[in-house]
């Protein structure tokens, strides 16, 4: 039998469970047969534009190139770890590269969402999901934190395979930054809270760190970028300690539920201690403007006014040097990408958008 991903085959000689769905040459989604368990998964996944035609692709398989597959020992692995009363299952793919991830998403008999898992192999993705782990317990055991945070069910942390599977959240996605968000970022701010330098911060140690690891291997574009805006943040916040928080660091509309006014949120894998406060909420704000490929100047525009808004949402203590905490924020998440991607950014469009709204800061 052939692998479809990592966690689906195709069969011999029968008609498959499954439908692998394909977008641009490769699997995006996998889906059952069964019409309810696809309207699930559209409902859950939210695929946004590509949803008519995989939907038109799942109804017509045989005509659009659909792949007949059903799931293999690795997934059959994970269903056994959480339980007996999970039904069908649907899955959407990560991004290529060593961090990738797929998504699995189990319903029970009435096709309703019960679990959600990330799952992938490689050493990567295992640190990424033993650190999501850890967040989850850890914020579960914060009582003022609990309500916000999905329950762990099962968790495997090796290298040959890695997940952690947990309840799937109700509740919609607010593309509006709302009371909701503010309240919990508030509570994560209290909980975490403490007076650093800079250079005291795990902030300062990841971003030197990876300019250590990308040393060689980026363009002097890059290089120079890297090197002013560190130099920049320094100079900034030499004069005394900063506060810092835990943040999210990818906080971003669809890893957030909104249910009766409590905001619910997955996705801690990248999160971290001993960050600035901000960086929420401008993620919040500029990463899906990002990937929507719009304009600097709109970018620009939108960090200047959710800048302006923190000091309601959060407090002003939190928004001491803000375009500092902006430049940082921009600097952090592409020193991540630029990491993953071993230096070499390619025609990602994220780095591009956040290379542009770096140098703004050089002007």
């Amino acid at each position: 039998m052939n692998e479809v991903g990592r966690f689906y085959k195709t069969p011999d000689g029968t008609a498959g469970s499954h439908l692998g769905l394909r977008w641009k040459g490769r699997v995006r989604y996998i889906v059952p047969r069964e019409r309810a368990g696809q309207k699930a998964c559209w409902k859950l996944f939210h695929p946004g534009r590509l949803e008519f035609p995989l939907r038109a692709q799942a109804r017509l398989a045989h005509l659009l190139g659909a792949i007949a597959c059903e799931e293999n020992e690795r997934l059959a692995f994970i269903r056994a770890s959480v339980g007996n009363e999970v039904g069908l299952s649907c899955l959407r793919s990560g991004a290529p590269g060593p961090w990738s991830k797929d998504t699995i998403l189990f319903l029970d008999g009435h096709h309703q969402p019960l679990y959600f898992v990330k799952a992938g192999t490689g050493e990567a993705v295992n640190s990424l999901l033993r650190n999501e782990a850890k967040w989850l317990r850890t914020l579960r055991e914060h009582p003022p934190l609990a309500g916000h945070i999905s329950e762990a069910v099962s968790q495997r942390c090796c290298v040959d395979l890695s997940y952690v599977a947990v309840r799937a959240l109700s509740g919609r996605i607010e593309f509006e930054f709302t009371d909701a968000h503010s309240d919990f970022l508030r509570k994560l701010h209290a909980y975490s809270r403490q007076n650093l330098r800079l250079q005291e911060s795990n902030l300062y140690r990841n971003l030197r760190s990876r300019q250590t690891d990308l040393n060689g291997l980026l363009d002097d574009a890059w290089s120079r970028r890297l090197d002013k805006a560190l130099r920049l943040i320094e100079e900034s916040f030499s004069d005394r300690a900063e506060l810092f928080v835990a943040a999210h660091n990818d906080f971003t509309p669809w890893n957030i539920r909104i249910d009766q006014g409590i905001a619910r949120i997955f996705d801690w894998e990248y999160a971290d201690y001993e960050q600035l406060p901000l960086f929420d909420p401008l993620h919040f704000a500029l990463m899906p403007m990002a990937l929507e490929k719009r304009s600097t100047s709109c970018i620009v525009n939108c960090m200047h006014a959710t800048l302006g808004k923190c000091p309601e949402w959060l407090g002003r203590e939190c928004c001491h040097h803000d375009q500092t905490q902006a430049l940082a924020y921009a600097l952090n998440l592409s020193t991540l990408y630029l990491t993953a991607e071993q230096g070499k950014p390619g025609a990602d469009f994220v780095l591009e958008s956040y290379s542009r709204l770096i140098d703004t800061f050089f002007h």
